[in-house]
Formats: structure tokens, C-alpha cells, sequence
């Protein structure tokens, strides 16, 4: 869950991202990935409003929404949004942390 997306507005910086509380939150409210190409006018704006989700949860939905209409080079920033999602969701399979100290050995049985 590297990637981030920067922007300022009226003095004010923003940091978007994700992680998965925002995903779980993004979801609870009709988000699926599945869905992200097939239907965009209702997954795009779910997508896009999720990422204010972890720095900044009190940004009311009516600014999301101006912003994301604001927001210059619409192609690009669906490209960035789908790999932002990506990552999040392939760090719940993600092996990486499997030398971390503490982390549990587990096996199959029978």
C-alpha cells in the first residue's frame, strides 16, 4: 500500500490513499471490484470517495465529489485508482511479511 494520491486546495494539503478498513468501508457500501469496468458511474465515484476514507473521513461527500470532478486527467487517475485498489487487495495474499518475528508457521494435517 505504497501509491498516494497529493493535491491542494484553498491551503489545505490532502494525502488519498487506501488501506483496508477503507476497502471494508468502500464495500459495506456497494464497492466491488468486480464490478470496477462493467459498471464505472457507480463503482468510479465509490472508489474515489474511499480514498479520502483513511486521512480524512470528516471531508464531506460534496467536496469528494467536486474534487473528483476538478481532478484534471480523468484516464490517468482511473489507472492510479485501480492500482492503488490492486494493492490493497493483493496484500491480503501477500507473502512478503512471512519472515517477519512473530508471524505463525501453520500446516496441513490428515
Amino acid at each position: 500500500m505504497n501509491k498516494k494520491i497529493e493535491f491542494e486546495d484553498n491551503g489545505e494539503k490532502y494525502v488519498l490513499e487506501y488501506n483496508r478498513e477503507a476497502i471494508k468501508v468502500m464495500e459495506a457500501r456497494g464497492f466491488s471490484v468486480s464490478e470496477l469496468t462493467s459498471k464505472p458511474m457507480t463503482m468510479l465515484p465509490l472508489a474515489f470517495e474511499g480514498l479520502f476514507y483513511k486521512n480524512h473521513k470528516k471531508v464531506k461527500k460534496d467536496y469528494v465529489d467536486e474534487c473528483y470532478d476538478r481532478f484534471k486527467d480523468k484516464s490517468k487517475l482511473i489507472n492510479v485508482i485501480g492500482d492503488m485498489l490492486s494493492e490493497v487487495y493483493d496484500s491480503l495474499t501477500d507473502d512478503e511479511s512471512d519472515n517477519e518475528k512473530g508471524n505463525l508457521d501453520w500446516k496441513i494435517v490428515g
